[in-house]
């Protein structure tokens, strides 16, 4: 499988996606994680996916987004502070890519 190589215009769309506001900190972050997940989107669809697939780009943002707004936090107390994090993304993100599933026998 090849690495998506994401191309500046790529990044801005998935930003705007997000609602996100353009900054040269969010464009870095979101170059570096958006061939990450799309490597997931390839593995939980057992598929080489195409990037332009809307569906595809959505998933992608909406996962950096999951993980950038602290989305995955699951407990948190105050006395000698303690945080949990969940390490999967909720269904809801991951239904994005149900159509392109292909089945494992």
């Amino acid at each position: 499988m090849m690495a998506w190589e994401i191309t500046e215009v790529e990044v801005q769309q998935l930003i705007a996606l997000n609602s996100d506001i353009l900054t040269p900190e969010r464009l870095e972050h979101y170059k570096m994680l958006a061939p990450i997940y799309y490597e997931v989107a390839c593995d939980y669809c057992n598929a080489t996916l195409e990037v332009t697939n809307s569906g595809v780009q959505v998933f992608v943002a909406k996962a950096i987004q999951y993980y950038a707004n602290k989305a995955g936090l699951v407990s948190r107390s105050m006395g000698t502070v303690s945080y949990s994090y969940t390490t999967s993304l909720p269904s809801s993100v991951l239904q994005l890519l149900n159509p392109f599933r292909k089945l494992r026998w």
